[in-house]
C-alpha cells in the first residue's frame, strides 16, 4: 500500500521563501522513496483539500508562527491527520520564551536571567531611562529576542550599552509588541 504524504510549506511569514525551498526538498526526497507526495500551502484551501484527499501524514515544513505556534498542527489534530513533530500543546511552550524559560528553570536547568517588557513599556516610561536600568539589572552581554517566535529573526547581540537601542528596534521590528533579553553569560542568574 503505498503511503499518502502531505508536505505543508509556504505560508505567511518572513521565510516563506526557505520554508518552500525545504518542502520541495522534502517533496523530492519522499518521492524519490516511493510515496505518494502532496505539497500545499497552508491557505483557505487546506481544511477542504484535507477532508477531500486524507493523507495518512502530514510534515510541517512552516516556518515562523504558521508552522511553530502549535496552531497548525491543532488544525491537523482536528482534521484527524497524523503528523511528523510535537503535538500542539508542546509546540506552544517554547514559541513563548518566557514560559520556555519558566519551565527549564523549573526543571532545575540554569538559565540566564531574562526580562520581557512591551513596546508601549519603552515608550511610556522612556526608553533612554528603561535601556540604562536594564544594562544595570541583567548586565552586559545581553541577547534581544522578539518574545514569540521559534527562529533567530529579530535576535541581537549586545556587547555594548551603545549597542542595545539597534537591537531593540530589530526586535520590535521582527515581533509585534513583545522584547525578550537575557544575560548571555549566566553571570546574573537569579
Amino acid at each position: 500500500m503505498n503511503r499518502h504524504v502531505l508536505v505543508l510549506a509556504g505560508g505567511l511569514s518572513h521565510e516563506r521563501d526557505v520554508s518552500l525551498r525545504s518542502g520541495a526538498r522534502l517533496h523530492e526526497a519522499l518521492r524519490d522513496v516511493g510515496l505518494d507526495v502532496a505539497q500545499r500551502d497552508a491557505d483557505a484551501e487546506l481544511i477542504g483539500w484535507l477532508t477531500e484527499h486524507r493523507p495518512d501524514a502530514a510534515i510541517v515544513a512552516l516556518h515562523g508562527s504558521r508552522g511553530e505556534s502549535g496552531a497548525i498542527q491543532s488544525v491537523l489534530e482536528m482534521a484527524g491527520i497524523d503528523y511528523v513533530g510535537a503535538v500542539s500543546t508542546n509546540c506552544r511552550l517554547p514559541y513563548e520564551k518566557n514560559i520556555a524559560k519558566n519551565l527549564m528553570r523549573r526543571a532545575g536547568f540554569a538559565s540566564p536571567s531574562w526580562v520581557s517588557l512591551s513596546h508601549s513599556a519603552f515608550r511610556d516610561l522612556g526608553a533612554q531611562a528603561l535601556m540604562v536600568l536594564l544594562v544595570d539589572h541583567l548586565g552586559l552581554q545581553l541577547m534581544v529576542k522578539p518574545q514569540h517566535g521559534g527562529s533567530a529573526l529579530g535576535t541581537g547581540s549586545v556587547r555594548a550599552a551603545e549597542e542595545l537601542p539597534a537591537a531593540l528596534v530589530g526586535a520590535f521590528a521582527s515581533a509585534r509588541s513583545r522584547w525578550w533579553s537575557s544575560s548571555s553569560t549566566g553571570s546574573r542568574s537569579r
